[in-house]
């Protein structure tokens, strides 16, 4: 999709490498700590308190930013105004599952405005996802203020997806095989679009936003009714593998004589460790919500023996990721993150025992904070990308025009 901005005679038609870096900074430091005094901002990046001033003018005048009264810091002389990122900016972002479409819009720093899922009682359909897609942006539209602008869409795929054309390669839960997903967003909505994998956005979001702040070497597995994906965070940077389609976690090898995997191959981490298992001993389908009461106050002599087997897989599993990646923290979330709960004991005493040496000297194993919002507040980074990285080529789209688009 072309950019607009490069058309805009109100802006330089090529960057200034240094100011675009010094813009970035200021965008980048608002949107994970939110609003910071003018003069925290001149502190934090070594700049001086003119050069400041142009900065946050500067990122005013293109309404990325607002800045409100000064506000007394207790030091001597005049109080630093407060700086902080503009609300009307949004991203949206589309997570496809078998469960439905989950929908969203979310602001800078994090901020969740609006999140709603749409049932799907079966597989659904690349061009479904578009049409729910757009029904969310027009109804939002209605919501919002009319100042409300767009940076983009951020899709998070229940799949392998490559980069390099921006589509789920294969997505088996949803039967989905070379779908060009990112494509029929852009055609529906008129934003552009960026795809990643489902749990390398949440291993983002918690990274930025959750439990994970301040780590630099983070492990993230997240069990959903798609089996078990997971994110690695290494010396602060996410891995991709080549074209994107790193990581899939869920598919390590735990048991030869296991069950079929989706994958095709016998045994891997997410037969052995399934919410699906669980369904079927209760009977009934139960949400990722729901997991917590279900586990504390449905105890069954089948369904605690199920538990502390899949408790005892996933402490394999982790113990085997450990070997390879050396996490300071595994986040767990969704159906692994409540059996952490059920069985933390166990869980970790089975990850000391199977570590190699000291590979599980010192680490933590803690829940994901961000819950239901970590996969949209990941996204949505996705769509931030460019207001982050070269704030002054932003291009933003009034949520109006987009909705008149998608009608």
């Amino acid at each position: 999709m072309a950019d607009d901005a490069q058309g805009d005679e109100s802006r330089p038609a090529v960057a200034d490498p240094v100011r675009q870096r010094n813009l970035s900074f200021v965008m980048r430091r608002l949107h994970t700590q939110g609003p910071l005094t003018r003069s925290e901002l001149t502190s934090a990046s070594g700049l001086n308190r003119s050069t400041m001033l142009g900065m946050v003018a500067e990122l005013q005048d293109l309404e990325l930013v607002i800045e409100d009264a000064a506000v007394a810091d207790g030091t001597a002389g005049r109080p630093s105004p407060l700086v902080r990122p503009h609300p009307d900016i949004l991203a949206l972002t589309v997570n496809p599952d078998v469960a439905g479409v989950t929908c969203a819009l979310v602001g800078l720093n994090g901020r969740v405005v609006a999140r709603e899922l749409v049932p799907v009682d079966h597989k659904v359909t690349p061009d479904e996802v578009g049409t729910i897609t757009g029904a969310f942006v027009a109804s939002m539209a209605k919501e919002l203020p009319a100042s409300t602008r767009l940076a983009g869409v951020g899709i998070a795929a229940p799949g392998l997806v490559d980069e390099r054309d921006n589509s789920v390669a294969l997505a088996p839960y949803l039967e989905w095989e070379d779908v060009p997903l990112a494509e029929l967003i852009e055609q529906a909505t008129g934003l552009p679009a960026t795809m990643a994998n489902d749990t390398s956005v949440g291993v983002v979001a918690e990274s930025l936003f959750g439990i994970g702040v301040g780590c630099d070497n983070l492990l993230y597995l997240n069990g959903s009714t798609s089996g078990v994906g997971g994110g690695v965070i290494s010396d602060g940077s996410l891995i991709r593998g080549a074209h994107g389609l790193g990581t899939e976690l869920g598919h390590v090898l735990l048991n030869r004589n296991g069950k079929h995997c989706v994958c095709g191959r016998v045994g891997c981490l997410e037969t052995e460790v399934n919410i699906r298992r669980v369904w079927d001993i209760l009977g009934r389908r139960v949400g990722l919500n729901e997991l917590d009461h279900v586990y504390a106050n449905e105890s069954t002599p089948e369904l605690d023996a199920d538990l502390d087997d899949q408790a005892d897989a996933l402490a394999a599993g982790i113990a085997s990721l450990a070997c390879v990646f050396s996490p300071e923290l595994v986040v767990l979330g969704g159906h692994v993150g409540a059996l952490l709960d059920a069985r933390r004991e166990r869980i970790e005493a089975e990850v000391k025992r199977q570590s190699f040496g000291p590979l599980s000297t010192g680490v933590r194993l803690e829940r994901n904070h961000l819950r239901e919002r970590m996969v949209p507040i990941g996204a949505a980074e996705l769509a931030f990308a460019r207001v982050l990285q070269q704030p002054s080529f932003a291009t933003l789209t009034p949520l109006a025009d987009v909705a008149g688009r998608a009608a």
